[in-house]
């Protein structure tokens, strides 16, 4: 059993960035159907037009999916994801990224919309027969619905009820606004706030490191339960949220390489460039958004055996050059990781 949903191209710039989102799920979907991590990424089933007098709409058919992980952690005390659980987690979305990257060559345009975080990771069935049930409950008892532009929208139906048992792998979703991977640099602003890398918000070129970024603050934010570089909006003073995110960054990486500066078009914005000889040198412009607080410091807040081994994986994600950043493929052998291949499930 499958579930629907669809996408009205009046969501989008124009009717091609609607087209564009298919071709993207098609390209994944025929990508490598032998490879393990395609059954960590969500593929096409199916895909068909509907004519309204609201416009044409794109049906994209997938395999259902339960809950996103945002919803996971509400399972567990304190908010938050534990270390055993989050581990294999980890793996799977790992395995799925290393998909994207290898196989489809496809790089995560990270936004608001389309990034890695805890919405878009959503957990399989174990046993979709759930399905029907959850289909009869429907029935039964109607969603909240609202009207707007003569058109009922109903509230999602995201809780199942189901214990921890009934719950799958985790599957990466929702490439609205992926590009390929194998097209010129990119170096527009992408990824929201509290997840941004170090070169994007410097203006520079990014490709797949940025993902890998990207996953190390979500797994921080579900472990410890709010993102590494998270800035409460009173911290940010006169300034804005992007100095106070480089300020965090500044706080638990230490200053940048100036050779990283020296690469983008807004550095000047957050940095005092100064020439000395041959060397490119950045003072940071609000030394007041700077602390001292390191991952270390903060993971021996919570008390758990593999804390040691879990902060090591993330700092291997969260460095300032992009490519002083592992691939997915060479974090999948982490020590932390469990290092066998993953079930289907």
């Amino acid at each position: 059993m499958a579930s629907a949903p669809i996408i009205n191209a009046n969501n989008y710039e124009s009717q091609e960035s609607a087209e564009k989102e298919l071709r993207i799920t098609e390209h994944i979907t025929k990508a490598n159907t032998q490879h393990p991590g395609r059954n960590f990424v969500a593929t096409l089933l199916d895909s068909f037009y509907v004519a309204s007098p609201g416009g044409t709409h794109i049906c994209m058919v997938f395999d259902a999916l339960c809950e996103p992980l945002w919803m996971l952690k509400r399972r567990f005390e304190g908010n938050t994801i534990p270390l055993d659980v989050l581990k294999p987690v980890s793996k799977l979305i790992l395995e799925g990224l290393q998909y994207l990257h290898a196989e489809c060559r496809n790089r995560s345009q990270l936004t608001d919309k389309q990034d890695l975080k805890s919405d878009n990771i959503l957990l399989a069935l174990r046993n979709p027969s759930i399905l029907e049930s959850v289909a009869q409950d429907e029935m039964n008892n109607p969603s909240p619905r609202k009207q707007l532009d003569g058109r009922d929208i109903y509230l999602s139906r995201n809780y199942w009820g189901l214990s921890p048992d009934k719950l799958g792998r985790s599957v990466i979703t929702d490439f609205g606004l992926a590009v390929r991977g194998d097209g010129p640099p990119n170096s527009h602003c992408i990824q929201p706030e509290g997840y941004r890398s170090p070169e994007v918000c410097l203006g520079g070129d990014w490709s797949y490191s940025a993902d890998v970024w990207n996953l190390g603050v979500m797994l921080w934010d579900l472990f410890y339960g709010r993102g590494p570089f998270h800035a409460p909006p009173d911290s940010c003073g006169s300034g804005s949220a992007d100095e106070a995110h480089l300020g965090k960054i500044i706080s638990l990486l230490g200053p940048p390489p100036p050779d990283l500066l020296a690469r983008g078009k807004e550095t000047s914005r957050y940095f005092t460039l100064e020439t000395q000889l041959t060397d490119f040198i950045g003072q940071f412009k609000f030394p007041e958004l700077v602390g001292k607080k390191d991952l270390i410091s903060m993971a021996k807040e919570i008390d758990d055996d593999g804390v040691p081994q879990f902060v090591d994986f993330i700092s291997r994600m969260l460095r300032w050059r992009p490519e002083d950043r592992p691939t997915a493929q060479d974090l999948l052998s982490h020590p932390w990781l469990p290092q066998m291949r993953p079930a289907n499930g």
